[in-house]
C-alpha cells in the first residue's frame, strides 16, 4: 500500500506544461514547505485538479508566488509529488 504524502506550503515557483492534444495538461509547482522554507517540494498535478481557469492562467505566468497551497499524493521515483488533491488559497 502507498503511503499519502501531504505538503503545506508556499508557492515558490509555477508553470504549466501542456500536453501534445492538449488534453491533460499538468501543473508543477514548487512549495516551500511551511516551517521549512529553505526545503523546496516539487508538485505536479493534472490541470483539472486546478478549481478554475483563471488559477490555471495565474499559475502559468508566475503571478501566483507566496500562495498557500496544500496537496495530497504520492512521492514518485524522482522524488516529486504526485498530487491527487491541490487545494490553492489566494
Amino acid at each position: 500500500m502507498e503511503s499519502v504524502y501531504e505538503i503545506n506550503g508556499a508557492i515558490v515557483d509555477s508553470w504549466v506544461e501542456p500536453h501534445a492534444d492538449d488534453d491533460g495538461s499538468r501543473v508543477v509547482l514548487q512549495v516551500a514547505p511551511k516551517g521549512r522554507p529553505r526545503e523546496l517540494v516539487f508538485v505536479e498535478a493534472e490541470a483539472s485538479l486546478v478549481p478554475d481557469e483563471g488559477w490555471l492562467e495565474d499559475l502559468g505566468e508566475n503571478i501566483c508566488h507566496g500562495s498557500p497551497v496544500r496537496a495530497l499524493g504520492r512521492v514518485m521515483l524522482n522524488g516529486f509529488i504526485a498530487a491527487t488533491q491541490l487545494q490553492l488559497v489566494r
